[in-house]
Parts: C-alpha cells; structure tokens; sequence
C-alpha cells in the first residue's frame, strides 16, 4: 500500500508539473489548483517513503 501511494504521489506531481506544457491554462488554475495539488503530492509521497521504526 505505502508504494502504491508513493507511486501515485511522484505519477501525480509529474503530470501536474508538466501539463501545463501541452495546454492553456487559466490563471486561476495555475494559482490555486496547482498549489495544492502539489502540496497533496508531496504527502502522498512523504506518506509512502516513511520507515515504521520499531519501539
């Protein structure tokens, strides 16, 4: 489940990174979307890279 995540997180920021490149996007869209999809991203990789350390 944790690399399914991680996969997902870094597959996520690659084509919200990128799109933008292939298609017009709106101001609107580049400031508010965009901020937080990559903040999501970046937990879902967080989420998915952290070792459980035992007690």
């Amino acid at each position: 489940m944790k690399m399914f995540l991680f996969y997902t997180g870094l597959f996520t920021l690659a084509i919200s990174l990128t799109h933008g490149f292939f298609t017009e996007l709106s101001v609107a869209h580049i400031v508010l979307f965009h901020p937080l999809v990559i903040l999501f991203c970046f937990i879902l990789i967080a989420y998915g890279s952290r070792k459980i350390t035992p007690i």
